[in-house]
This record gives C-alpha cells, structure tokens and sequence, in this order.
C-alpha cells in the first residue's frame, strides 16, 4: 500500500511537472508571436575602419581610390554604377551587345559569366524540404544611423547607397545570425513586377511577393567591397519581402517621393531625413532562411550568403507604382527587373525559427516529452535573456 501511495505521488508531481513545463511552452510561443523578444543589438561601442576610408559610391563600382589619388583627375572612376560586379551589364554600352539584357536565358554565354553555375539565386524555398538550424540572432551595429543616402537608376533598379565621406564610425554592419565575420553595409536596392501578382526574386512554395528588398554587405576581412567580392563568402545580402496593405509605410515615403527625379542616365539626388535602415528589416528577424547563392545579376558571382526574411514589409499599392513608374535606359517602363528562380541542385536551405531552438519538425517514436519540454524552454528562456 505504501508503494502504491508513493507512486501516485510520484506519477502525480511528474504530471504537475508536464502541466507546468506546457504553459511555459504555451507562454512563450505566445510571446514570440506577438514580438515580444529582442530583435535588434545596437551596439554600444562604434567600430572603425582599420583600411583606408571607402567611398559608398565606388563601392557600387568594385573600386577604391585613396585620399592621395582623390584629386587625380586621370584616376577619377565613371559616375555611373553600372561597370560593378553586380549591375556592370545594365549600360548603354551592353545594348549592342549580342545578347539582350532582358533575356535571363542568356547571361550564361557571356564572357567570364558565372550564371550557368550550379550555386544561382534566386530559389524557390520549400520550408518543408529546409533543415533547422540553431544560429544566434542578428545584431545590426548603427542601422539606425544613416540620415540620408545617394539615390540612382542604374538602368535596372533603384540604388540607395551611403553618401560620399559618410563617417567611417558609423557605417552600419551585421553579425551573428549564423555568420563568421562582420558585414558592413555597402547599399540596398529593390526588384518589382508590373503588377503586384509577382515581383520578388526569391519564392516561397512558389509563390511570389510584389517585390523584394536586398540591402546588401560585403566581408570586412578581406578590406574592401572589390576584394571581398573574389571571395565566396564575400558578400552577405539580406532578403525582405514587400506585400502590399491599405497603408504607406513611413518608412518608404522619403524612399519613393524622389524618384521621379532620377533618371537611367546615372544621375543621382541625395535623401535626407531618411528613416533609419532597422525600419527597412522586418518586424520580427529572428526567423529566416539561409543558403549560399550568387548575386541575381551578371556576372552572377557565386560570392553571396543569403539570409531571406520569412516575415514581409508591407507597403501600399501607390507607393510601389512609383517604382514601376521609372524608365530604363532606353525610356522603357522599368518593371519585372527580377531573375527566375535557379535549380537548387546539391544545396541545403536552412531555417531558423523564431527562438533559435533547433526542434525537430516530426517527433521520432522515442520522443521524451519532458525533456523536450525542458531543453525548449532552457532554449527559449535564454534566447530571450541573453540572445542566444
């Protein structure tokens, strides 16, 4: 009788144990849903440059001159941005070429293309096909300490790039979120369709967004944005998805009421009282899906770790007409300017949820849900204390 006693005692605490290890669960997953964990780290301590100072417009172009060479006019680089490694065949100059700059189909026969490789972006993700994966969170150093950026239609899309001398001690750079180095920010640009049934590079299950954000960052080991881009792990993009609602969005008001005054010509106009670049990212970056991949323009560079955000900005519909509203180089409507998705060939895509826990997505037979509950909650308790 006395075993009995103390085995329903027992069986009774182990179940009060469950009960109470469900609620945290319950808890924090709604907790999670409503953002309520950290999501940007500004850092405190401001990073500086340890080369020679870069200047954000001949980052477009993949050069650098020193403060020496500055007033040497024989060394001076094109204004236009088109001869980079990520938009140097959208000019004037690769309209007579034997290839059209609109046929995605054929980048892959041009001289020294990487575009017929077997590591291309963009993809089409399938979450049920991705693995989990246990990254830190994100921290985003400075993105909300840019008051103003150089606006130019490069022929192909809009580009919003650091200004020139913009101080070197407040560049914006990322780390964590599964990545080695640090990424400073070098520009971001967008890719639209005609119409708001497709416009994103990158799909989900096959379906596409509007349009997709890519603010784009290079490796600062390796110096400088030309250096870093003959590397693989050169360049860091992250992908946002824009879906369209009843609303602007303030943050892309000073982004869209100046372009129609730039021009396919290499013009460009500076934007002040710019909304900082933390209201360009997600509500929620801590989930996200992470590949390696290439740039989605020639000479497509298999050089880019992808992160792609599983949550969209939304904007309205009249604010993303501007960007349709925009002309090419030779004064043709500026739309559609995204590349099919790519064969995913021998590549895994990765997904990081919301905690950073790495759960299994079917529970095997031997499932202990006690010490599953337990090493979740542990997880997410220090996700939300300390990031991790």
């Amino acid at each position: 009788m006395i075993l009995f006693i103390l085995n329903q005692r027992v069986g009774m605490a182990w179940l009060n144990s469950l009960k109470s290890l469900t609620i945290i669960f319950i808890v924090f997953q709604y907790l999670a849903t409503v953002n309520c964990f950290p999501i940007i780290g500004e850092s405190s301590t401001q990073e500086t440059l340890t080369t020679t100072t870069l200047d954000p417009k001949l980052l477009s172009t993949g050069l650098q001159i020193d403060s020496a060479n500055k007033d040497d006019k024989t060394k001076e680089v094109p204004k236009k941005p088109h001869d980079s490694s990520m938009f140097e065949f959208w000019s004037p100059e690769s309209k007579a070429a034997d290839w059209s700059y609109n046929n995605p189909s054929a980048w892959a026969d041009l001289s020294g293309s990487s575009c017929g490789g077997n590591h291309q972006s963009p993809i089409n993700i399938q979450p049920s096909q991705s693995v989990r994966k246990s990254f830190p969170k994100f921290t985003f150093q400075n993105y909300g300490n840019i008051d103003k950026v150089d606006l130019i239609n490069n022929g192909h899309t809009a580009v919003y790039s650091l200004p020139v001398n913009f101080p070197a001690d407040r560049v914006p750079s990322i780390t964590g979120g599964g990545l080695n180095d640090t990424y400073k920010f070098v520009q971001f640009h967008f890719h639209w369709g005609s119409d708001s049934s497709k416009g994103s590079e990158h799909l989900i299950r096959s379906r596409s967004h509007p349009a997709e954000l890519h603010l784009v960052h290079y490796n600062t080991k390796y110096g400088t944005y030309a250096d870093a881009t003959t590397h693989s792990d050169g360049l860091a993009v992250l992908g946002v998805f824009l879906k369209i609602g009843s609303r602007d969005n303030d943050a892309f008001r000073p982004l869209v009421e100046q372009l129609s005054e730039v021009s396919a010509d290499g013009d460009e106009t500076t934007l002040k009282n710019l909304v900082s670049l933390k209201d360009l990212l997600p509500a929620q970056t801590t989930s996200f899906y992470r590949y390696s991949g290439s740039l989605t323009t020639p000479k497509c560079n298999q050089i880019v770790t992808w992160t792609v955000f599983d949550n969209p900005l939304v904007i309205s519909e009249q604010q993303l007409k501007k960007f349709r509203s925009l002309k090419n180089d030779v004064e043709e409507p500026l739309v559609n300017n995204f590349r099919p998705v790519q064969p995913l060939n021998d590549r895994t895509v990765l997904y990081r949820s919301f905690t950073g826990c790495e759960i299994p997505r079917s529970w095997p037979i031997s499932w202990t849900p006690l010490l599953d509950a337990i090493k979740w909650s542990q997880c997410i308790i220090g996700f939300t204390l300390f990031g991790q």
